[in-house]
């Protein structure tokens, strides 16, 4: 929150909105994800909307300017976190045909950790909880596309709106924006 109306957790202080194109690889170069050439990203500076080692680099970067960015683990999905995996009896699972490599929800809340099921051994599933990118350095091919301020609106609501975010024309009646996985209650 700023401390003075408590509406906004940002600095209304020139935050942009960046859009981007963007390549991801993994060490060994193989893509793992991409923007597209058609299909760029934008977030909202500070919203923590994208990975806190790709943000501060695309922040120094011009409209137009590509670079290759590095993004330690640590900074990116952090490291491996063995805590994150745990041993569970079968039954306590949503399905029964499990097989390794499986993954699902580890909850109704849309919010709840995505567990990969890592080893099988009678009626004991081993479940891990890490980000299946962490522990991995991310090697990205960026291309800034536009920069432009953050509206007010844009800032109180803690993301992007119109192009490349969401809009608000189409509020529901529960107050919220319309877009589910949104939250903002605008």
């Amino acid at each position: 929150m700023d401390g003075n109306d408590g509406a906004s957790f940002f600095s209304p202080m020139s935050l942009n909105i960046i859009t981007f194109n963007y390549t991801l690889r993994n060490k060994s170069g193989e893509v793992l994800d991409t923007s597209g050439s058609g299909s760029p990203i934008s977030f909202l500076e500070g919203s923590g909307s994208i990975i806190e080692g790709l943000e501060e680099p695309l922040k120094a970067l011009e409209v137009g300017e590509k670079e290759e960015v590095i993004v330690e683990a640590k900074r990116g999905y952090g490291e491996h976190d063995e805590s994150m995996i745990q041993i569970v009896e079968r039954s306590l699972l949503p399905v029964e045909d499990i097989s390794i490599g499986d993954q699902f929800r580890a909850g109704e809340d849309n919010h709840a950790p995505v567990v990969k099921v890592v080893a099988l051994d009678g009626d004991k599933v081993t479940l891990d909880a890490n980000h299946p990118l962490a522990g991995e350095d991310l090697f990205f091919e960026v291309e800034i596309t536009e920069k432009r301020a953050a509206t007010e609106t844009e800032i109180s609501h803690g993301h992007v709106h119109g192009s490349g975010g969401h809009h608000h024309h189409e509020e529901k009646d529960e107050g919220g924006c319309g877009n589910e996985g949104c939250g903002c209650k605008h």
